[in-house]
């Protein structure tokens, strides 16, 4: 199994071995996509990183991927804060992570680490009905 992780830290790019940062705010997407498929989903994965990176309270985001049975491609995002987190939910660029996901081959793996637990896309649905 092969891993390559690519981490944007508040404006620093770093290629590296897997990194583990300090937070209690974190999303994390993964799933398994055809080879010919991998390349263009890492790239949109490392432009929607690169635009959160100097959003209010993001504290870092990472991309990797690893073969096994397939590609296993990797998204997590670090928030300062759960209110920062809510907040990048509701915006234009996390439907563009949306979008991937919809035209995921296979169901992805969505979870959200959050002070008071674990959540899995019921917290998206709850935070976007609030918004109303």
């Amino acid at each position: 199994m092969t891993a390559r992780i690519f981490r944007q830290v508040k404006g620093h790019s770093v290629d590296s071995q897997p990194v583990v940062v300090s937070t209690n705010v974190r999303m994390t997407v993964e799933w398994l996509v055809p080879l010919g498929q991998a390349r263009p989903i890492t790239m949109a994965l490392h432009s929607l990183s690169s635009d959160i990176r100097t959003a209010h309270g993001c504290a870092g985001s990472s991309v990797s991927t690893s073969q096994a049975n397939g590609i296993a491609v990797r998204y997590v995002e670090e928030w300062e804060t759960e209110g920062d987190l809510r907040e990048h939910l509701r915006s234009v660029t996390f439907r563009r992570l949306i979008a991937l996901i919809d035209g995921a081959i296979h169901p992805p793996r969505i979870e959200f680490t959050l002070p008071g637990g674990v959540r899995g896309l019921d917290y998206v649905v709850e935070v976007q009905r609030s918004q109303a």
